[in-house]
């Protein structure tokens, strides 16, 4: 919207009333004029039909004007919005499972090395064991073997055998 005078414009909107006799929805203003010049714009929330008047009110003597009407429509595609919820959901589903999945490869690995920690324990103390019953096994058979030695001796010097 643009003036040739000093004067000012002065618009005033309203929308139709539907068929149930409310409105069908509410618009938002948006006005960029410096000394007469810029733009004014009206977006509309829902579809409908709108009413604007435009009202030239030049300072002075003046009684021409001249401004530039230019309507566009832009339609909100509800598909679009529900495609990018569906994409959100879509996002966050699949950082949730990452997450799990990680917390899930966390624990295996802690298992894992859980595991293979107990093994080598369990390795050790099984050498041990065999050590400590080959040694056993020595210390007996030898005792044994000394204890015959000096009963034979015994019976011997007491003229038993």
């Amino acid at each position: 919207v643009s003036t040739q005078s000093t004067g000012y414009l002065t618009i005033t909107s309203s929308q139709s009333i539907d068929s149930s006799g409310g409105s069908t929805g509410t618009l938002r203003h948006e006005q960029h004029l410096k000394n007469g010049f810029g733009k004014v714009n009206f977006f509309a929330a829902d579809y409908g039909q709108y009413e604007w008047c435009f009202e030239m009110q030049p300072a002075g003597n003046t009684n021409t004007g001249k401004f530039h009407v230019d309507v566009t429509r832009e339609y909100q595609d509800d598909d679009k919005e529900l495609i990018e919820e569906t994409r959100d959901a879509i996002i966050t589903s699949i950082s949730r499972a990452m997450r799990r999945a990680k917390h899930i490869k966390m624990e295996q690995r802690h298992y894992k090395l859980r595991e293979h920690n107990f093994r080598e324990i369990s390795y050790l103390t099984s050498a041990r064991v065999i050590w400590y019953g080959a040694i056993t096994a020595l210390t007996v058979i030898s005792t044994g073997c000394f204890m015959m030695m000096n009963l034979r001796s015994f019976f011997i010097a007491k003229k038993i055998v």
